[in-house]
């Protein structure tokens, strides 16, 4: 009996000691582990909670798209204020307007009050566009900037003022623009087109705080100070874009900011696919137009879409539009569109002090998949999972795909070589199957069984010392694997999930009983035309066994540069070597660390190039700029 109760003793330690050392992965705390990326998708631990009564505004023809809007308190009345950019169904054809919304009860209801901007034969705008604005109040008037463009708004706009003595107006325009984006000259010799302006007061002057694009392939933030919010206005200084050596997600627009406690904060939402991408960077107030000044303030887990059928398309439009109330709520207008493609107008809030929720991440899929993986995987490993989920998703380990946009560009999506080289549970209103994709993306089942209307998983997956791995769902073994011998090699490849269009998924428990290793994730050279807001059409597409996954790109042009905004402390850049190739540079966050030679008499396969030294913090900018001869683009791998 001692014998038997010493054994039982021993088991039970060595239970505690096993949930003891087990991690559990859906807890904010962990939040930086899982990967985000502006086209890939974003695991948002963010504590935003929706207000009653969304939508309080819904787009109908000949406005279908009211998706951007500004949120304002007014500190006179108390009253809040909506700002509906409603726009014609692809923003262009028709003019667009600016429609007000007012609450007189704390922002709980909503009274449509028309439209309260629109163009004007006799104005700048020729009875064009009016759509996006920004307001203060400063010394007894309400002051705005605002969007103007001409009816093809491409051609020919800009922003401009408008001065009020009550929010709903009547708003009287100043006779010239603040910009004319005709008569700008480019930055960078490409950014022209001025839009979606914030407009800000200082201690001393006032600010402006917008956007310029390359489209589809590059956005920049810019500032713009005066003495007056009616100018004159000074020249635009870029402060974010992808031309700069550092960190920089691509494809993110920013409008509107909002200042708080000395600081302006600027929240950006990905123009990707699924627009399910958010961060929100930092800056303090009076050094705003100093670019070495901001910082990224949260990447990610900003924002979530929630599984409604108004918001069916994610955060459509610009970004959040909000501000911190008395109480420290923050206090959000955002746009989305619903099942129909109508743009709808809503409210959340979320206390300003604690923006993760304690457990639990919103991964949501839209026009497209989306993935997320840890940064760190596990040779052996017990992994417990609860997972709520409307539509298809897919638990996976073993991940050595190739990571990508398929297109450098808005509305991009993942590569198809991103969904390769892995296994997985895929889960589905239908049941479950266990499925292998190998490297060319085809997937073999190696087991399936029904499971209809099961909203809520609760899986164990088990990989075993000799590689063999067995899946249990709600306690029952559904399938056991035989070894697998790449378990022993160097990579055991990542764990993460992945998410199919119009599905949504909820991770309330991601539990990995394991020792950890560090992750590692190859990045294609079609991310490093995104990370640098390059047009494709410059880059030959080229395809063979020299590059490491089959494909690859070589400039048209000389000096070429690309980069890859990732995060890790490990690099290694691979490529291949060619006649046509010269000397190359390497710079990560604007330090040049290498010079590489990859010019040969015979075209050689990729290989590693370049590995860095263990690097300081995870977020990286790394630049690969030619010096001489064709810049061939292959891929870059990341590791912690």
């Amino acid at each position: 009996m001692r014998s038997l109760m010493r054994i039982l003793c021993v088991a039970a330690l060595a239970v505690a000691f096993q949930s003891a050392s087990a991690t559990d992965f859906a807890l904010s705390r962990y939040v930086d582990t899982w990967l985000r990326h502006p086209v890939y998708g974003d695991p948002s631990f963010d504590a935003f909670e929706r207000v009653p009564g969304n939508p309080i505004h819904r787009g109908t023809p000949p406005f279908e798209w009211p998706v951007n809007g500004f949120l304002f308190h007014d500190p006179v009345s108390g009253n809040h204020y909506i700002y509906v950019g409603d726009y014609t169904l692809g923003y262009g054809g028709k003019p667009s307007r600016c429609v007000l919304y007012r609450s007189t009860d704390g922002a709980q209801t909503w009274t449509n009050l028309g439209v309260v901007l629109k163009g004007d034969p006799a104005l700048f705008d020729k009875d064009g566009h009016t759509p996006d604005v920004s307001v203060v109040y400063d010394q007894g008037r309400y002051h705005m900037v605002y969007d103007w463009g001409e009816l093809n708004f491409n051609a020919e706009g800009g922003l401009a003022y408008a001065w009020s003595e009550k929010p709903e107006g009547p708003w009287h325009r100043a006779t010239q623009p603040i910009t004319r984006n005709t008569t700008l000259p480019k930055l960078l010799d490409r950014y022209q087109r001025t839009y979606a302006a914030t407009l800000i007061k200082r201690s001393h002057d006032w600010l402006i705080v917008a956007m310029m694009d390359f489209a589809p392939n590059a956005w920049a933030l810019f500032t713009m100070t005066a003495k007056q919010p009616e100018g004159p206005w000074s020249e635009r200084q870029l402060v974010r874009h992808v031309e700069r050596d550092e960190f920089h997600p691509p494809l993110m627009e920013f409008y509107p900011s909002f200042a708080h406690k000395g600081f302006l904060y600027v929240p950006a939402t990905s123009v990707a696919l699924n627009r399910n991408f958010n961060l929100l960077f930092q800056v303090p107030l009076e050094r705003a137009t100093e670019p070495d000044a901001w910082r990224i303030a949260q990447h990610g887990s900003l924002w979530h879409s929630e599984d409604v059928e108004h918001e069916s398309h994610g955060l459509w439009g610009q970004t959040i539009s909000g501000s911190v109330d008395a109480n420290g709520t923050l206090r959000a207008m955002f746009n989305s569109r619903d099942a129909r493609g109508m743009g709808t107008v809503n409210l959340a809030r979320r206390s300003w002090k604690q923006p993760l929720r304690e457990r639990g991440f919103v991964l949501s899929g839209h026009q497209g998949p989306s993935f997320t993986c840890l940064r760190e995987t596990f040779r052996q490993f017990n992994l417990d999972a609860t997972l709520r989920l409307r539509g298809t998703a897919s638990l996976i380990w073993d991940y050595r795909g190739a990571l990508g946009p398929n297109l450098p560009q808005s509305d991009a999506t993942l590569h198809p070589l991103a969904k390769t080289r892995f296994q997985a549970v895929q889960l589905s209103p239908a049941g479950w199957q266990v499925i292998r994709v190998n490297a060319e993306g085809k997937s073999t089942t190696l087991a399936s069984g029904a499971a209809t209307n099961h909203p809520t998983w609760r899986i164990h997956l088990q990989r075993k010392p000799d590689g063999s791995v067995v899946f249990r769902s709600d306690g029952k073994e559904l399938w056991s694997g035989p070894p697998d011998a790449n378990v022993a090699k160097d990579d055991p490849g990542a764990i993460g999930l992945w998410v199919e269009a119009h599905s949504h998924l909820t991770a309330e428990e991601f539990q990995i009983d394991g020792k950890p290793l560090p992750a590692k994730l190859s990045y294609l050279g079609m991310e490093a035309l995104l990370g640098a807001g390059e047009n494709l059409a410059n880059w030959q597409e080229r395809s063979g066994p020299e590059f490491r996954y089959g494909i690859g790109l070589v400039s048209k042009q000389s000096q070429a540069r690309v980069k890859w905004n990732v995060t890790g402390t490990r690099l290694t850049l691979w490529s291949p070597r060619g006649p046509d190739f010269g000397e190359a540079e390497i710079r990560v966050n604007g330090e040049r660390l290498a010079v590489v030679n990859l010019h040969s008499e015979k075209t050689e396969p990729s290989r590693p190039i370049w590995s860095s030294k263990k690097l300081r913090g995870s977020f990286h900018g790394v630049v690969l700029q030619a010096r001489t001869g064709q810049l061939p683009v292959d891929c870059l791998q990341a590791e912690d």
